[in-house]
């Protein structure tokens, strides 16, 4: 079983200028100081992809790559082309969420 936890942190000591913000900020955490403008729904995102072929029944886990799964072409196992179906109960997903901000 996969343990899971959900920090929330706040009142960080060094805020970030919005506008300074840059490239070398992607994948680090960063406190910045803003009004929220728009808050979109959940939106659930897959991150692992549970294809099983139709004919043999031999499964495979695809990740998306820049948000795109690739379906396989052909089963690796009884190498019939196109039989792969999605399993969308199997496959696993993330939530997020798209918040805008202004400074």
């Amino acid at each position: 079983d996969e343990i899971r936890f959900i920090a929330r942190i706040y009142n960080l000591k060094d805020m970030t200028a919005m506008r300074s913000l840059g490239p070398a900020d992607v994948d680090t955490l960063v406190s910045i100081k803003g009004m929220v403008t728009r808050v979109s729904k959940i939106i659930p995102e897959m991150k692992v992809a549970y294809f099983r072929c139709m004919d043999c029944f031999a499964s495979v886990n695809v990740r998306p790559h820049k948000g795109r799964i690739t379906e396989p072409h052909r089963c690796t196992n009884c190498k019939q082309p196109f039989t792969y179906m999605l399993q969308h109960n199997l496959s696993e997903f993330e939530n997020k969420q798209i918040i805008k901000l202004q400074e």
